[in-house]
């Protein structure tokens, strides 16, 4: 894996142009040179209750971010939904990602909504 510092603002167009060379091989280059390994556990996306939850087989939720729903019941496998946090420019788990089967539910679908709709 070749390491990618941060690209300045004022350098990021001659770095795509950079990156255009060649008919964009670079492009290619450096994005095959990206690390596709996993760096964090998905225990509660691997689990056979939850799998049906993930909308695609390969997209999990990390155990450290992932949006956490209230238990039903007292049931874990109640508590997840394929959805994690992720920080803004300024701000701690700003934002939500998430790539929700909208066919998994009323619990789950409203649990999810249910912080951030009035």
């Amino acid at each position: 894996m070749i390491s990618h510092p941060p690209i300045p603002v004022n350098e990021l167009e001659d770095h795509i142009n950079m990156l255009r060379v060649n008919e964009g091989a670079r492009f290619s280059q450096e994005y095959e040179s990206i690390e596709p390994g996993q760096q964090f556990t998905w225990e509660m996306s691997n689990r056979e209750a939850n799998k049906a939850k993930n909308r695609y087989a390969n997209v999990i939720a990390y155990d450290h971010s992932r949006a956490v729903l209230q238990t039903l019941d007292g049931v874990s496998e109640t508590s997840y939904i394929n959805a994690n946090y992720m920080d803004g420019y300024r701000k701690h788990n700003a934002y939500v990602a998430t790539q929700v089967d909208f066919h998994i539910g009323t619990h789950t679908y409203t649990s999810f909504l249910k912080p951030w709709v009035p």
